[in-house]
């Protein structure tokens, strides 16, 4: 079973393969991320492929330094093609083990998301590096990708299809 928040409810969906999900008690809130970019404005995207889209965006911003080809990495984090989806999904960030780098189906207390929405700077810069920063749309696709559980395949959007996601 799966939850998903809607709108203040919460519904239950069979998926595929049953497994433990992170909840508020296990992670701890980023509560300090502020001057965060609104995605209000873009609509939710419910099939994601992560090869291609997160992945994708990866490739264009974010593997010239998180890369095992240049060392030193990173806050210890390769975003690499074939290792980039093991490195961050229920991974504890390695600035604050308190905080998860993507936990499946919560955006809110992914770091991942936060790292390129906002500025949360107890957990160091906002990403990429001084920019320039993601666009609305990919920061959006990040955000969805991860409220649609994270997978490293494509989302699934039988119990997701035309609901709004977003807080």
């Amino acid at each position: 079973m799966r939850a998903i928040a809607l709108r203040g409810l919460w519904l239950l969906a069979v998926v595929g393969t049953a497994r433990a999900e992170p909840g508020p008690s296990q992670t701890q809130d980023i509560s300090s991320a502020s001057m965060c970019d609104s995605i209000d404005s873009v609509p939710v995207t419910f099939t994601i492929d992560y090869q291609s889209a997160i992945q994708g965006i990866f490739n264009a911003n974010c593997v010239a330094c998180h890369t095992n080809t240049a060392p030193p990495l990173p806050a210890g984090l390769s975003l690499d093609p074939g290792v980039s989806w093991s490195a961050i999904v229920n991974h504890a960030s390695s600035q604050r083990p308190g905080l998860v780098r993507v936990v499946p189906n919560r955006p809110d207390l992914s770091l991942l998301f936060h790292k390129v929405n906002c500025a949360v700077p107890d957990v160091g810069a906002r990403m990429p590096y001084g920019g320039p920063y993601l666009s609305i749309q990919d920061q959006a696709l990040i955000h969805d990708w991860i409220a649609g559980g994270a997978p490293s395949g494509t989302t699934d959007t039988i119990f997701r299809s035309g609901f709004e996601i977003r807080d």
